[in-house]
């Protein structure tokens, strides 16, 4: 009686489960210091570059089909283990020698190893995390955002001691250790049992064609292809129009992690005092105007102020957002938010490759062009979601 009242519960708590977007948030995030780091500011070929990000989409889109099909074999530790400690560790290790002369295919295969990670991690999330999703979903769809910009963060970090290292190598592959450690903590915690199976197909059609489930999805498209634009191109840019060093270009790429990460700790805390409705209007201000600034800038200061005022609108869009149409649904399932999830985080990523073709023709000034435009169109969208849920009396 003892020994088993002392046994420890291994049940895992959900914010442990969201560190698991650690992971995922610093693979996804690795072209923005990529690309200065293989020289592509010294050799402006920004059409290769932009195949980068098309890989990057491709390998998360694989990684979570092929976690969805492994999940009943080996459970969400198993998912943990295999993108941490398999894929993760994989795609340091390859990262390590990727760098220019290595030829493009070993830098995509790096690359897609690096988006699979994410796709089988962010399914065990989201495998996982359906209870707690269920009862506040706001509150754990910020956090979530809060690891992730933790992991976008690192990932920009690594990128500019990469940058000034005598042997970045050697560093990557030491880096290695990291998730591997993660996949390893997570693997050995007690998850929630599986959720109930899938809804009718007919209650999922019904909902998916109803017009503010299709404004819902323009909204993360527009938003996430605006938020990664800016994410995967920002040191490019900054490099081209300031003249900066490779490193401080990423290191503001740091500070613009840092602002999202920073304007969605922010906004749990004003989650219980401020209107939902209101925070996702003043979020959406700052971004326009953020990409406004950057735009037009031509200082530091500007692009600075611009970096904050863009990261800190971006931060809680898309979370406030989700909750204010979860409602609508008739059903929760963690796979159709995965598949949305994965499928707008695609959107982001692919996103920079079509912005990086055409800056190769027009020049790096249609990247911020494109962020500011699509952020008007979050504006708008979030503007007749409004009036749909008047209009319909929710």
């Amino acid at each position: 009686m003892t020994s088993a009242a002392a046994a420890p519960d291994r049940s895992i708590q959900p914010w442990r489960i969201l560190c698991g977007l650690v992971i995922s948030g610093f693979f996804l995030a690795l072209p923005g210091g990529l690309l200065p780091l293989w020289g592509y500011h010294i050799h402006p070929d920004f059409g290769t570059a932009a195949n980068y990000f098309l890989i990057l989409g491709a390998g998360l889109g694989c990684g979570a089909w092929l976690a969805l099909r492994l999940r009943g074999r080996i459970g969400e530790s198993g998912l943990f283990m295999s993108g941490c400690f398999g894929g993760g560790a994989l795609t340091l290790l390859l990262l390590a020698f990727a760098a220019p002369p290595a030829a493009f295919w070993f830098q995509g295969l790096a690359l897609f190893s690096a988006g699979a990670s994410s796709g089988i991690v962010n399914t065990a999330v989201f495998e996982s995390i359906s209870e707690a999703y269920e009862a506040k979903p706001a509150r754990i769809t910020l956090t979530g955002g809060i690891f992730f910009g933790i992991g976008s963060m690192l990932a920009a970090w690594l990128m500019s001691i990469c940058l000034d290292a005598s042997n970045p190598t050697r560093l990557l592959a030491a880096m290695a250790l990291l998730p591997a450690a993660a996949g390893v903590v997570l693997s050995r915690h007690k998850f929630p049992a599986p959720h109930p199976a899938l809804p009718p197909i007919a209650s999922t059609v019904q909902d998916l064609r109803s017009p503010l489930a299709i404004m819902f999805a323009l909204l993360l498209f527009f938003q996430f292809a605006s938020e990664w634009s800016i994410a995967g191109w920002l040191p490019v840019i900054l490099i081209d129009r300031l003249g900066l060093s490779p490193e401080a270009a990423v290191l503001l790429l740091l500070l613009y992690w840092f602002a999202l990460t920073g304007g969605r700790i922010v906004a749990t805390r004003l989650l219980s005092v401020v209107h939902h409705g209101r925070m996702v209007a003043i979020s959406a201000f700052c971004a326009l105007f953020g990409c406004t600034a950057l735009l037009a800038a031509g200082t530091r200061f500007g692009i600075v102020t611009g970096i904050l005022f863009t990261g800190a609108g971006f931060s809680a869009i898309y979370p406030l957002a989700a909750e204010r149409i979860s409602g609508r649904f008739s059903y929760y399932h963690p796979g159709y938010f995965n598949g949305i999830f994965t499928f707008a985080m695609m959107g982001g990523i692919l996103a920079p490759f079509m912005l990086g073709h055409a800056a190769a023709v027009y020049g790096l000034q249609v990247i911020p062009l494109a962020a500011l435009v699509g952020s008007c169109a979050v504006f708008a969208l979030i503007l007749l979601i409004w009036l749909g849920r008047k209009v319909s009396g929710s």
